[in-house]
């Protein structure tokens, strides 16, 4: 069956999961290893940056989530379940494990910006479509857009998010009402079929922004008041899961990618720590027919989802699998089963030159390795808030050794790609949800003389509050809060940065000029500096300057050597640069163009033009692409060549339709030529 695409123009954070296993009139529940007696349906809801312990179901003084209590009532609920990846920056991560039963090192993926999913791993919507099922996922955010490889495996995936202005919000996602809206559409053309729904609700995620009621009923607590939101618009799809006559024989797994900080551990939301205020996630599952209640002690990770639900349809689990089978805690919630050891990770402070974070743990213990390591006894101390790590050092380095057994062990070499140049739309849209832009570092080494996370958060914290200011174009603000920054931590390159673009905005351009050499000077290869001081370059009409700048930004973007001819392979590791390397070729040109330079203006579009190809596409790089074939074709014209003249006003047209001064170029070529070669 071939796949029915709906998608945004523009590319895709954390998540509650549930999993709704449907099936006709006389289905039983399968258990591992038996075969299918019926159709088996599987929908499976993700609500995004959902906390355990604001369910009301988990203990939440406020009745948040009346609907997945329901579920709750008649089914299993599991009170430890660690999320391997829980960062702001881990939708994509967090989902990509949820979706193959695997840790990041294993599947590839540790960020948003510049990831995506390898086909080379196995999604469950894979295994469900080879064995009969009909498969369909609708998303409510475009960090899970397509083009990050989370659609595998679905004959239909839905991340139209759409494409308004205004607020990262309305840019960037669409609300439960229309997620459950269009669920319940697919539910009515699709009851008869035996078929897979993947659904995810973003709303819990910053900035909190509940409809009314919930807006009024949570005002002291505007997050929880979007939980409550979401569990109200998923109640509006096990209804319609009811009326259908599905909702009897359901498996229902509700559970979440990860939490968020609230102010614990210095961390507002989520996207830097692995504490449990991020990394626990709820876990509810409701077997066919049963409607008995029971809760799980016993510690389980989000990985175990995979399995669970394969096995429970009497399909093999994969061998490369490390998610385990849940089933046998359906029998006896008591059990206590053989030690399990969680993997968790964080990056993110691999991007300001700290230590990345790893975490292993078990029911009582828990390990970060960090500069500073840490460990914490999980059964006295569960809100991770005092160090053991010199009180228990033999332990703490059995965990430490296991850890490096892990990332030893588990880490895959990917052959295929898994990183995706964005075009500028794209990153804009993932850093104005929060999504600090910059690549991470894959080190797993563990030693190291680097800044500990620990020491950075405050830092951290305010250049995402900055990120959004940038976004919204708040200069004011944002000047406000970088220089909090540089006031204590001159050696920021973020903050120059961000400095430096509100400055330029401005117009202001000595001090943009003056925050780009202080960056160029903390990041000598940095291809972004090199490019923004070309433009103020050539904005003070220095051409023989901005020159200098735009080539080596293009060097530094090419990732080539000093004096090396050849274009090296970093196009195909480095996604983030790509618009830049096509901006500073382009501006290269726009100055040679400038300064008459008709010959080496002509090669240096060409080239902007051929690196061009490799950015995806939004429609401002359409105008800019049309501009820059105008010109080119302008180029050509004054060498007498109207032949390439001619293609080159069609190809700007092509991009800028109806553009006149283009129209206007190209029938003074048509003309011009015609007239020279009239007999």
């Amino acid at each position: 069956m071939g796949k029915t695409k709906v998608s945004s123009a523009y590319p895709l954070l954390g998540v509650l999961l549930l999993v709704v296993v449907v099936g006709g009139a006389g289905w039983l529940f399968l258990r591992p290893g038996s075969a299918a007696k019926g159709p088996v349906n599987i929908v499976l809801v993700s609500i995004d940056t959902c906390r355990a312990d604001h369910l009301s179901c988990y203990g939440y003084q406020r009745k948040t989530t009346p609907n997945i209590d329901a579920v709750a009532k008649e089914g299993i609920l599991f009170e430890n379940v660690i999320t391997p990846i829980p960062n702001t920056l881990h939708t994509l991560p967090a989902h990509s494990s949820m979706l193959t039963g695997t840790i990041p090192p294993y599947h590839g993926v540790h960020d948003n910006h510049d990831y995506r999913l390898p086909e080379s791993n196995v999604t469950l919507a894979e295994i469900l479509r080879e064995h009969g099922y009909t498969t369909a996922g609708f998303v409510s955010t475009f960090v899970l857009d397509s083009q990050f490889g989370l659609d595998q495996g679905f004959d239909t995936y839905d991340d139209d998010v759409g494409e308004g202005v205004g607020t990262a919000r309305v840019l960037n996602e669409r609300r439960a009402k229309a997620v459950s809206g269009v669920a319940s559409a697919w539910l009515d053309e699709h009851a008869d079929e035996r078929f897979f729904l993947f659904l995810h609700y973003f709303d819990p995620h910053f900035p909190y922004e509940p409809p009314e009621p919930f807006a009024s009923d949570f005002s002291d607590n505007l997050y929880a008041g979007e939980i409550a939101y979401v569990d109200h618009h998923l109640g509006k799809v096990i209804e319609k899961l009811k009326r259908l006559g599905l909702y009897d024989s359901a498996m229902i797994i509700v559970t979440s990618d990860h939490g968020e900080g609230l102010g614990e551990h210095s961390e507002t939301w989520h996207g830097y720590f692995i504490y449990h205020s991020t990394t626990k996630v709820p876990l509810i599952v409701k077997l066919p027919g049963s409607r008995k209640a029971a809760r799980v002690q016993q510690t389980v990770a989000l990985i175990d989802l995979f399995p669970t639900v394969l096995s429970n349809v009497g399909i093999q689990v994969p061998s490369e699998v490390q998610g385990q089978d849940l089933s046998s805690y359906f029998a006896d919630s008591n059990r206590s089963g053989s030690e399990r050891y969680f993997y968790s990770e964080s990056l993110v402070p691999t991007k300001y030159k700290c230590s990345p974070l790893f975490g292993l743990e078990t029911h009582q213990w828990k390990y970060i390795q960090a500069s500073r390591p840490e460990f914490y006894d999980l059964t006295r101390d569960p809100g991770e808030t005092y160090n053991v790590v010199n009180m228990h050092p033999e332990r703490a380095d059995s965990f430490r050794e296991r850890l490096k057994a892990v990332l030893t062990e588990q880490t895959r070499t990917i052959e295929d790609d898994r990183e995706l140049p964005l075009d500028q739309k794209s990153i804009q849209r993932l850093e104005a949800l929060g999504y600090v832009g910059g690549a991470v570092q894959e080190v797993f080494e563990f030693e190291s003389d680097k800044e500990d996370p620990k020491d950075f958060i405050w830092v951290f914290e305010k250049i995402t509050v900055a990120t959004r200011f940038l976004h919204q174009g708040n200069y004011s603000v944002l000047r406000n809060v970088c220089m909090d920054i540089l006031a204590e931590r001159w050696d920021t390159a973020r903050a120059h940065e961000y400095l430096g673009i509100a400055a330029m905005e401005e117009g202001e351009l000595e001090e943009a000029s003056a925050h780009y050499h202080e960056l160029l000077r903390l990041e000598p290869a940095s291809a972004e500096a090199h490019f923004a001081l070309g433009n103020v370059a050539a904005r003070e009409a220095r051409y023989d300057e901005a020159r200098s700048y735009f080539s080596e930004a293009v060097r530094l973007a090419e990732g080539m050597d000093e004096g090396s001819d050849s274009l090296k392979g970093t196009l195909d590791r480095i996604g983030r640069i790509h618009p830049v390397l096509f901006k500073a070729r382009l501006h290269l040109a726009d100055t040679l163009y400038m300064q008459r330079l008709v010959d080496e203006a002509i090669d240096a579009y060409r080239q902007a033009l051929e690196v061009e190809t490799l950015v995806v596409m939004s429609e401002q790089f359409r105008n800019i692409k049309g501009t820059a074939y105008l010109r080119l074709g302008d180029l050509w014209y004054r060498k007498g060549r109207y032949d390439e003249a001619i293609e080159a006003y069609q190809s700007g047209l092509e991009l800028k339709p109806g553009f006149p001064p283009g129209q206007r170029a190209l029938e003074r070529a048509l003309a011009t030529r015609d007239a020279a070669t009239a007999p």
